[in-house]
């Protein structure tokens, strides 16, 4: 449950492909570290995803939806993978600004905490849920992967952009309200659900800062 697409292995540089939707086109030089927004999943920094439709999905709804591509060689041991209670001790700090994260690595990679499908993570945040319920909600929503990078790196290049509109544009607005529909009662269902041992916000703020050992 909520285990990452591991992409990356410990041998070598690895070259991706990886996508950032926007309003414009994004070169390289145009991307600013740290990024404007702290509040973000894993904080202020640049969000891709190697999934060219999580990217679509993203910005399907802008006024300008536009597709950013880019090649990233990096090396695997500058990536901290991120999964389970660490990924939401993370994702909580960030987004809440109740303790601070720290991290040593300069990309992150983790399952998107974007729920603008589902409305969980408000639901935990008030301590209406736990974690576990948290967790099997997001793992049902599969809203996909996603990599942060924190400050500028060399492996970084610039591909092509492409705007998004007529047929491409009407299936991902097509995949968003189709991932609405299929959510509403399963959600329901885990939230309703008893589950023991969960852990709820309060546990996870009384725990302090989060530090990337």
């Amino acid at each position: 449950m909520l285990q990452p697409m591991n992409l990356l292995n410990s041998d070598s540089r690895q070259e991706l492909v990886l996508y950032h939707g926007s309003n414009r086109v994004r070169q390289v030089e145009d991307i600013l570290f740290p990024g404007p927004r702290k509040d973000c999943d894993f904080g202020r920094g640049f969000y891709l995803t190697e999934q060219k439709q999580v990217a679509e999905e993203w910005v399907c709804f802008d006024d300008t939806p536009t597709i950013n591509e880019y090649r990233v060689s990096i090396d695997p041991n500058a990536v901290l993978h991120l999964i389970g209670e660490a990924w939401l001790r993370v994702v909580l700090g960030c987004r809440t600004g109740r303790y601070s994260v720290v991290f040593k690595h300069p990309v992150i990679h983790g399952l998107i905490a974007d729920d603008r499908m589902a409305n969980v993570i408000p639901m935990f945040l008030s301590g209406t849920i736990g974690d576990k319920r948290l967790i099997e909600c997001l793992d049902f929503c599969n809203l996909g992967n996603q990599y942060c990078i924190l400050e500028r790196i060399p492996g970084l290049t610039f591909v092509r952009s492409y705007a998004l509109h007529g047929l491409e544009l009407q299936r991902a607005n097509e995949r968003n309200v189709l991932r609405k529909r299929g959510m509403g009662s399963k959600l329901v269902e885990i939230q309703r659900r008893p589950v023991s041992g969960e852990r709820f916000i309060e546990d996870y703020l009384a725990e302090g800062d989060y530090v990337e050992l």
